[in-house]
């Protein structure tokens, strides 16, 4: 940021201000200093921070675009910019009276945003003072603010000696002389003073927003709409709350207020005025005038002078609107004085309402003098105060109630008041608060009066039953009066009629009219003019096709009418055409057997006493030759030739606004050159210049034409009348569709709108016309290639034509706006020129409303704010737009773009973009016939736009290159980077007929389709825009044919060899079929393997960990008993499911005696553990319900490498005879050796192997052994190998006898014993001396 101008092109820039502005910067004289930036803040993240009168003058000079930022057009305001000050500030040096004493030229102060460019920021004086504001200004908008907009807010400053005056027409305070924007604790001092003319206010001259905590002590003088606080206020929606007035108001014309000079609308509450009043009439301590206002708790206590014979009053002059409330406690000092036309009122004539009503009107109170003294209002205000408001008073010091005051008033005691504000009771009023606080009774009269309810009618309003006050007329819906109420009124709706036309309450049916003179009466009605309720109805039925024209004659009263489809329809076909005087006509082309409803009431809905009447008349259709249908939506006209054109220009001029055509389908084109043409001095041919359709105001078209297609050729108009220009002239709320213009040649130099299609468009309904490049249009302001100026919706419109005007001039429109409509899918083609100001490639000036899917491709000229799009916009929002001309700006300060001029310039607006705003950047932005360069090229000349939420200017707002813009990309990014479903945009990319940029219209061969080439295994792609709809995407990968397997790192690749890439996979196994993953730490984990007797090893030399490794075995239904297993993993023999026990093998097996000498018993010894490890025989019993009929075991984490599946060693046992005795031998007779293992895959078995076999027994095993189970290997002696061999399972017990508990494999089980032997095997009883014996097979020592 910094200051653009030297000290003497400021001086200069003042001397030119004041010849614009009226404010009088006359030769700086000794005190002239110059404006320094503040040091501190930006205006936008964190406000300037003002410490000096210098500071506040560059501020003030740089909102008004006096000063602007290091890159922007000079002349570039910035209207949101915020600050707050830091210091007291003294303006002597920069705003002063002219001193011949010190040589000192006068230097008035320019205010801080004005008419044009509004204030919209916030500005806190910090609770400072600022000194010495002067101002002696020649025009409106006088203040320290000129003109603050709603957005911003101004508070926290107190002013001392201010002195503001202005000669302009309007709008002069000393804070601001317009301020829309919220104002909080404002003060003006007694030293101050304002003067103006009208709309004349201490704090403001007009207002619209919150006003809270402000006081005037200031002296104020204007003529008329003059106030203490403000001179006008108007807004339904907002307050002034807790303000003060002080100062002496006077005003030499009408609306003079204490507070307000004229109220609109809205509220005053928890506010006083304490000044005297002057003012011609209409004057109010309060409110000089109010339209409608809700007061809330207030008090007066100034006197009131009006200097005429009209209204005046202690509170409010005068109250239009009998719906104003009252709520709070309205006091008002009964000794102030009510002066009118130079005599003090007296008794009854002084009013606290000088003329008008309120509801609620008993809380107006009239006090005392002493009352007012005491505390009693005081009291009452605070008890009736809302939201931070106080009031106060010191007893004894204070005259009256103070606002702010922080010396509370509090009752001590009782007190009874009667409605009339009389005071009984022993109750004080005090500062201090008392123990137990008092309270106030009010007390009604003794004889209330009844009121009987009042019936509703057709015509009259009826009335509740109520009960009246007899002392305070206030009204009550109880007889004990308490329920109090404001509204007595049951207000009359007029008429309701049924299906057949009958009023159901007064039995009255709508009458029919007939040809010629009908007499009528005209009744008050109580719905509004685009109400059907609102009018006295008639009926007529057409007995023909025709024009109606309905004349109204009320002798010189001012009647309205309209004309309805039906009783029921929502909206009038016609209305009065402001054309026949007071009374109406309308007009209109009826179809034959159709009811019309017809509407007549006086204009503002009252009764007209005398006679009245309807003339009826309707003329028969003569239509031209070979033209048909009668102008009805349904039938409409059907145009062939020039002549029919005119005739239905002609039939909508004289009144038949609805009147709807259509060019025949048999038709291809119209020439227009019989009905309009330029001169020909030759030919001896006069000029014939085309009357626009639609010819007035008051004479809009609102019908539906539908050009079906076709071309208009030849149109010519040479206009110099003052109206709109156009083949329509003025149209509204109809249709304009499908009409092709060629050869149009339109010229207006009238000031009015001009246009190809219409001078003014209005709301009606805009789509498929295009001009051709043969055609023209030249006018002064509002002038476009399609309409001068339009507020409907606008779509699929397309000027070629050559666009010429002065201000406000676009390709499309010279001005739009509709903050609910838009145009789309429009295009500009054609040269725009304009002389003047707001030139813009699709619209001049757009007031507000969405551009969406359109381009520009013309050139573009234009004084200042001129663009490709748009030349200036109050606020827009722009969705996937292109511009692609050049841009020139024939001024040195004007702001242009490669899209918009200036956004925002007037108002602060909330503009938006998304999707993309697109625009060539090999495209000349020229100002002050300097081509620009670099960062001086812009988009948007001056404002800004908001963008959707995570997104940025440059992610919206691009500009793209010639080859770009010819290669398909921005078409397809307009599309929303998509080639299917509803498209906006085309191009055709190949060929003689290739189009350079993006285009609106669909062709066969014009869709863009696209795709992106790439390698995802290195940094090389490439993309490719065609109209081919095979055009696919495509990554190319480093492709792996079938599995591979990678040595370093120990596991299997497929897809892609590019790790980073969603193709590529890694496998666990050869096939590629068991997926693995890599983690963090570098190891591969397989997710899932799940094992079963079918499912074996894996064809594998991958190193991986299986994150859940499972095996399952199907039972046999019902199985029960023992199996064996044998896993290749640690298991926890508590998991297994489906069993009830798991046993590891342990290392013995005993040769048990037995009484059979052909048969070996041995016993395969087991072990319990709770971790079995990997590759232990394991013999397993089954639980005794196992409804899954499964045996399942399974482990997490188990690390795989090549040895897994490898059948584990077998494991040698040790063999042992017992001898039946003493114990265990330590060789066993009968076996060599012995050993047991298991298997993971099928295995064939050895001779002389044992296996559990299905009967539950270990027996000799033939054939393979199945995956996990295990197997018995023996070598029996010579002696053992003639005999058969037993086998069975045991486990260690002490109690047994042997030291071993038998399992029986039919689940039997041997008992133990306990008995004790000695060395020698006999048997000791009792208890054992000394020794060494034996017990359960085992040895052990008794000491």
């Amino acid at each position: 940021m910094y200051e653009k101008e030297t000290i003497t092109q400021i001086e200069s820039a003042r001397h030119d201000a004041a010849a614009r502005d009226g404010y009088p910067h006359a030769l700086w004289g000794a005190w002239a200093q110059t404006p320094s930036r503040p040091s501190i803040g930006n205006g936008v993240d964190t406000p300037f921070q003002i410490s000096t009168a210098a500071e506040l003058a560059w501020f003030r000079d740089y909102v008004n675009g006096k000063i602007v930022n290091e890159g922007e057009a000079d002349g570039t305001t910035h209207p949101s910019a915020s600050a707050e000050l830091t210091e007291n500030i003294d303006l002597v040096e920069f705003c002063h009276a002219k001193d011949g004493t010190k040589y000192t030229e006068e230097l008035s102060w320019a205010p801080i945003g004005n008419s044009t460019y509004q204030y919209l920021g916030t500005f806190d004086g910090n609770g400072k003072t600022i000194s010495n504001l002067y101002i002696n200004a020649t025009s409106g908008y006088a203040g320290f603010f000129g003109y603050a907009n709603e957005g911003g807010c101004i508070k926290n400053i107190t002013f001392n000696n201010a002195k503001v005056k202005s000669t302009g027409s309007s709008n002069t305070g000393i804070l601001a002389g317009e301020a829309s924007s919220c104002i909080e604790y404002i003060k003006t001092l007694a030293t101050c003073s304002v003067e103006g003319k009208s709309w004349v206010g201490g704090i403001a001259g007009n207002s619209w927003g919150n006003i809270i905590n402000c006081e005037n002590h200031a002296k104020v003088n204007g003529t008329n709409f003059v106030g203490g606080i403000v001179g006008t206020y108007e807004n339904s929606d907002k307050s002034i709350t807790s303000c003060a007035n002080y100062g002496i108001v006077t005003g030499s014309g009408n609306c003079v207020g204490g507070m307000v000079g004229y109220f609109g609308s809205g509220t005053l509450q928890n506010s006083a005025n304490y000044g005297d009043v002057t003012g011609t009439y209409y004057v109010g301590n309060l409110i000089g005038k109010a339209l409608e206002c809700n007061l809330n708790n207030v008090l007066s206590t100034g006197n009131v002078t009006a200097t005429s014979e009209e209204p005046a009053g202690l509170l409010v002059g005068k109250i239009v609107n009998s719906s104003s409330t009252a709520s709070g406690i309205l006091a008002y000092n009964s000794s102030a004085k009510l002066t009118i036309n130079g005599t003090e009122q007296t008794g009854d004539a002084v009013k606290a309402i000088g003329n008008g009503s309120m509801t609620s009107a008993f809380r107006i109170i009239a006090f005392t003098t002493e009352q007012l003294k005491s505390g009693l209002v005081a009291y009452m205000l605070q008890q009736n105060v809302s939201g931070s408001a106080k009031w106060g008073q010191k007893l004894g010091t204070d005259d009256y109630p103070l606002l702010g005051s922080t010396d509370g008033v509090y009752l001590d005691g009782n007190v009874t008041m009667n409605c009339l504000g009389e005071v009984e009771g022993s109750g004080t009023f005090t500062n201090t608060k008392p123990a137990q606080e008092g309270t106030i009774t009010i007390k009604h009269g003794d004889s209330p009066i009844h009121h009987k309810s009042v019936p509703v009618t057709c015509y009259t309003d009826g009335k509740i039953e109520y009960w009246e006050c007899d002392v305070c007329h206030a009204s009550f819906l109880d007889e004990q009066m308490t329920q109090e109420v404001s509204t007595l009124v049951v207000s009359t709706t007029g008429h309701k009629y049924d299906e057949t036309d009958k009023c159901t309450m007064c039995h009255k049916e709508i009458p029919f009219l007939t040809s010629g003179d009908n007499n009528i009466t005209i009744e008050k009605v109580f719905g509004e003019q685009y109400e059907i309720s609102g009018y006295n109805l008639y009926k007529y039925t057409a007995p023909e096709d025709g024009k109606l024209e309905v004349t109204a004659n009320s002798n010189g009263k001012d009647t309205y009418g309209t004309l309805w489809k039906s009783r029921t329809a929502a909206s009038y076909l016609t209305c009065s055409d402001y054309g026949n005087g007071p009374d109406f006509k309308i007009t209109y082309l009826v179809t034959k057997g159709t009811t019309y409803y017809i509407g007549a009431r006086e204009f503002n809905g009252n009764a007209i006493e005398c006679n009245a009447t309807l003339n009826v008349k309707l003329t028969p259709l003569q239509l031209p030759a070979d033209m048909t249908g009668n102008g009805s939506e349904a039938k409409p006209f059907l145009l062939k030739t020039a002549e029919h054109l005119a005739w239905f220009r002609d039939c909508v001029n004289e009144g038949n606004i609805n009147a709807c055509a259509k060019i025949a389908d048999d038709v291809k084109e119209i020439d227009m050159s019989s009905v309009c043409h330029e001169a020909n001095d030759e030919k001896q041919v006069a000029e014939l210049s085309w009357t626009p359709i639609g010819n007035s105001d008051n004479n809009r078209y609102q019908g539906t034409f539908d050009g079906n297609g076709k071309t208009i050729r030849n149109l010519y108009i040479n206009a110099t009348s003052d109206y709109n220009t156009g083949f329509f002239g003025d149209a509204d709320a109809g249709s304009l569709k499908n009409i092709t213009f060629d050869n149009a040649r339109v010229n207006n130099t009238s000031p009015n709108h001009t246009g190809i299609l219409a001078g003014f468009a209005g709301a009606c309904m805009i789509e498929n016309i295009k001009t051709s490049a043969n055609c023209s249009v030249e006018g002064n302001m509002l002038t476009g290639g399609i309409a001068g100026m339009a507020e409907g919706n606008i779509s699929n419109c397309e000027n070629h034509a050559a666009v010429k005007g002065t201000d406000m001039v676009g390709g499309l429109f010279g001005d739009y706006i509709s903050r609910d409509n838009s145009i789309t899918s429009c295009a500009n083609y054609g040269v725009v020129t304009g002389t003047g100001n707001n030139v813009g490639g699709m619209v001049g000036h757009f007031g507000s409303g969405t551009i969406q899917n359109s381009a520009n491709y013309g050139v573009i000229t234009g004084t200042a704010f001129v663009g490709n799009l748009i030349g200036s916009a109050d606020e827009c929002n722009l969705n996937n737009v292109l511009g692609t001309g050049n841009v020139t700006v024939t001024s040195d300060t004007g702001c242009a773009g490669l899209l918009v001029g200036s956004i925002g310039r007037i108002y602060n607006s909330s503009s938006t973009a998304s999707g993309i705003l697109a625009y060539n950047s090999s495209a000349k932005l020229t100002i002050n016939k300097t081509e620009q360069t670099g960062e001086a090229v812009k988009a948007i000349g001056q404002g800004s736009l908001t963008y959707p939420d995570g997104k940025n200017e440059a992610d919206v707002v691009k500009a793209f290159t010639a080859e770009q813009l010819k290669s398909g990309e921005v078409a397809y990014l307009l599309n929303g980077s998509k080639s299917e479903g509803k498209l906006a945009w085309y191009q055709k990319l190949s060929g003689t007929e290739a189009d350079a940029y993006p285009v609106l219209t669909a062709a066969e061969g014009n869709t863009v389709y696209f795709a992106a080439y790439d390698y995802c295994y290195k940094d090389d792609k490439s993309t490719k825009y065609g109209n081919d709809p095979t055009l696919k995407s495509t990554t190319y990968h480093d492709v792996i044919e079938g599995v591979e397997f990678d040595a370093d790192k120990h596991i299997y690749q497929k897809g892609c060899r590019n790790e980073n890439c969603p193709e590529h996979k890694y496998a666990a196994d050869a096939e590629g079929k068991l997926e693995a993953t890599k983690s963090t730490d570098g190891k591969f984990y397989v997710e899932k393997l799940a094992l079963t007797d079918a499912s074996t090893a894996i064809n594998t030399q991958a190193q991986f960990t299986i994150k859940d490794l499972q095996y399952s075995r199907q039972l046999n239904e019902g199985q029960k008993g023992y199996v064996t297993l044998c896993l290749p993993f640690d298991i926890n023999a508590a998991d297994v499911a489906g069993a009830e026990k798991c046993y590891p093998v342990g290392n013995m097996m005993i040769h048990m005696p037995s009484a059979d000498a052909s048969v070996l018993k041995f016993v395969l010894m087991l072990d319990e553990q709770s971790v079995i490890k990997a590759g232990t025989p394991m013999i397993v019993k089954l639980a005794a319900e196992n409804a899954a009929q499964k045996l399942v075991a399974t482990a997490q984490n188990v690390e795989y490498n090549a040895n897994f599946f490898a059948n584990p060693p077998a494991k040698s046992l040790t063999l042992r005879d017992w001898d039946g005795k003493s114990g265990f031998m330590t060789i066993c007779h009968e076996l060599t050796n012995a050993s047991i293992g298991g298997v993971y895959t099928t295995t064939p078995m050895a001779e002389g192997s044992y296996s559990f076999r299905a009967d539950g027994k270990f027996g000799i095993h033939t054939g393979d052994l199945s995956p996990y189970r295990i197997y018995l290997n023996v070598q029996p002696s010579q002696s053992a190998s003639s005999r058969t061999m037993l086998f069975s399972i045991g486990l260690p017990d002490d109690s047994s006898t042997t030291g071993i508990r038998i399992i029986s494999l039919g689940d039997g089980k041997q008992t133990g014993s306990s008995a004790i032997y000695t060395l020698e095997g006999q048997r000791v009883m009792g208890t054992p001396r000394k020794g060494i014996y034996i017990k359960n097979g085992k040895k052990f020592s008794v000491k």
